[in-house]
């Protein structure tokens, strides 16, 4: 047990809170334990809206996660993922001109980069997280890695991931309260993309998580992402939109999710299929047009779009990405190849660990459990006092028999046997021997008059 590395992740999203426990393993991550909550309300738009609410939901969690590990080990600790509306994207440049052509170094660049740091203006309300190195323009001319060449002039580009400050610190609080530990948190959306794309994808796409109450776009060319942006739209825009027609929010989600889009046959359900179709439609046509004019307004040449997340497992969304993205080549992605198994028993639907969660396993290195009952190594003073205990048992205490009747103990024939010297008699205290001297002089001329008296 102590000698694996047990990684716990935690999923913040928009429509459930989702842990799990695992091991790294030359196979791939053996997943031994998962959980998971539905939001209701705490959390909204992938952001955390009330502290003790969550609170109480990862104390769950960790609870039953804890629980399905046999009580072995207790979770201290855990990475998560920071995501939902309050997160974006910000550029920012550092330029460095030279009077004659100089050979770019590494300490110009990192020098850049700290100046982008001390010099970028994170907006009011806001925290960096993470900034992500673009390229470099060396005269007018791109060039990714700069080191060794000459130049009068070099331009760094760099991309700034914001989070909203107080979101940031909701988050944090609510796993303070459930005395987890954050090891580290990681966007999601860069983990996500980091696990379904290649650096042939990377190279001109988009990928796009339609979930619950949030779409998140992620653009990326030449392996760089390039921009990130959250839109306050999804999956849960559609179901209420069906609700609409005197249907409970139960049934609408039914619906959506059984029906989905193009529905035919009969229509003895809730809500006419025509109407149903109108309903989805118009929803994602809006979200479409906004991923479209992102892409667009980023500059960016991207060729491929790719799609993830809850939403995008609505039936036939496919018929309306090709409908409204006529110029881009679209793909759903719904069977990601996670390199994860689990040996222990536990029954996980096909999509309860998400590429989010995988990334924080994969990325995860720090041991997140403890061992319970482990024994604490002796300190060096408990083996001190240890040790004097020994010697007051071995300690013999000393008699005033002669030193002549003490049995010596046979040595080998190398050894000197060591003779103990006779003890010196011990001094009596002074007003002992003051006493005796007194009581000697009284008796002495007791004597003397005795004697005085016979003759």
């Amino acid at each position: 047990m102590g000698t694996k590395n047990y990684i716990t992740a935690i999923e913040i999203g928009s429509s459930k809170v989702a842990g799990t426990v695992g091991v790294a393993t030359y196979e791939g991550i053996n997943i031994i334990a998962y959980a998971s909550e539905p939001v209701d309300g705490f959390i909204s738009k992938g952001v955390v809206r009330n502290v003790d609410a969550a609170s109480a939901c990862l104390t769950d969690i960790i609870n039953r996660l804890e629980a399905q590990l046999d009580n072995k080990v207790t979770i201290e600790k855990a990475y998560t993922t920071i995501g939902g509306i309050s997160v974006r994207s910000v550029k920012s440049t550092v330029k460095r001109e030279f009077d004659e052509y100089k050979k770019i170094t590494p300490e110009i660049i990192d020098a850049m980069a700290i100046e982008n740091d001390n010099e970028f203006v994170v907006p009011e309300g806001y925290q960096k997280v993470q900034v992500i190195v673009q390229d470099y323009k060396l005269d007018g001319s791109v060039n990714t890695a700069p080191t060794g060449f000459h130049t009068r002039s070099i331009e760094g580009s760099y991309l700034n991931i914001i989070i909203n400050e107080q979101f940031m610190k909701q988050l944090g609080e609510s796993f303070e309260m459930a005395k987890i530990e954050i090891v580290d948190s990681f966007t999601a959306a860069k983990l996500e993309a980091d696990i379904l794309l290649n650096k042939d994808d990377k190279h001109s796409c988009a990928l796009v998580n339609m979930g619950a109450e949030t779409t998140t776009i992620s653009i990326y060319t030449n392996e760089l992402l390039r921009k990130l942006v959250v839109l306050p739209l999804g999956g849960e825009n559609i179901t209420r939109d069906i609700s609409t027609q005197h249907i409970s929010r139960e049934e609408a989600e039914s619906i959506k999710m059984f029906k989905g889009y193009g529905a035919a046959g009969s229509d003895n359900s809730l809500i006419a299929n025509e109407t149903l179709n109108k309903i989805i439609a118009a929803r994602i046509e809006e979200i479409l047009l906004n991923i479209k004019h992102q892409i667009e307004s980023s500059g960016e040449k991207v060729g491929h779009i790719f799609f993830t997340g809850g939403a995008a497992k609505l039936k036939n969304l496919k018929a309306l990405l090709d409908e409204h993205l006529q110029e881009y080549n679209t793909r759903i992605i719904t069977e990601p190849s996670l390199r994860c198994f689990n040996d222990s028993g536990l029954s996980l639907a096909s999509d309860a660990i998400t590429p989010t969660l995988f990334g924080l396993l994969s990325t995860g290195k720090e041991n997140c459990c403890k061992e319970v009952g482990a024994k604490e190594p002796a300190t060096p003073v408990q083996l001190s006092l240890l040790e004097n205990v020994d010697e007051e048992e071995n300690n013999e205490p000393e008699t005033d028999t002669p030193a002549e009747e003490k049995k010596v103990e046979e040595k080998k024939p190398e050894e000197k046997v060591e003779t103990k010297k006779p003890e010196k008699p011990r001094k009596k205290p002074k007003w002992q021997q003051t006493l005796i001297n007194m009581f000697s002089d009284f008796t002495d001329n007791i004597t003397e008059d005795e004697e005085s008296d016979d003759e």
